[in-house]
């Protein structure tokens, strides 16, 4: 898919016209994409991104935009911004398998919802106890409209914190 090539540090930047940074939607630690036990994330068919290990119960709105997809299960969320990014957040590994029990949707598709406003809550216990990794995926979907992509690896608190610095 030529997606790997896309993901940069600090050192390998390349020349860019703009930059976007994406607050972190949850709070927790972000780890490499590479780290979720998922050949669908590591593989990149949902594009280049990072994932969280989260340490809360709540998605926040990263930016404003508008809900793509937000399915009955409530465990994907798929959210696009003004300028046309897409975004996907995924609750947890293989969380289709929880029928929805555990997570609660806030806003509906097709709604429009504004940066910060809170989209859903999760039960990070159940998570934990049912699904084989809680790490939630967070990726770019058209990530091949992006000339690069730079994750931001440490702590992290929903809307206080950058995940990702988009490089257009």
């Amino acid at each position: 898919m030529g997606l790997f090539n896309r993901l940069v540090d600090t050192k390998s930047v390349p020349p860019h016209k703009k930059s976007i940074e994406i607050a972190s939607p949850m709070s927790g630690t972000v780890v490499p994409l590479d780290e979720v036990p998922h050949a669908l994330f590591t593989g990149r068919v949902f594009g280049e991104g990072v994932a969280i290990k989260p340490s809360g119960y709540q998605v926040l709105a990263p930016f404003s935009g508008t809900m793509m997809h937000f399915p009955e299960l409530a465990n994907q969320i798929r959210i696009k911004a003004k300028n046309g990014l897409q975004l996907q957040i995924q609750l947890g590994i293989d969380s289709h398998l929880l029928m929805g029990e555990g997570f609660k949707r806030l806003v509906k598709q097709q709604q429009h919802f504004e940066q910060g406003q809170l989209l859903a809550e999760f039960s990070l216990v159940k998570m934990k106890q049912q699904l084989p990794s809680i790490l939630c995926p967070i990726t770019i979907l058209n990530s091949d409209k992006i000339a690069a992509i730079q994750g931001h690896y440490f702590q992290v608190l929903p809307m206080q914190d950058t995940i990702m610095t988009l490089y257009i």
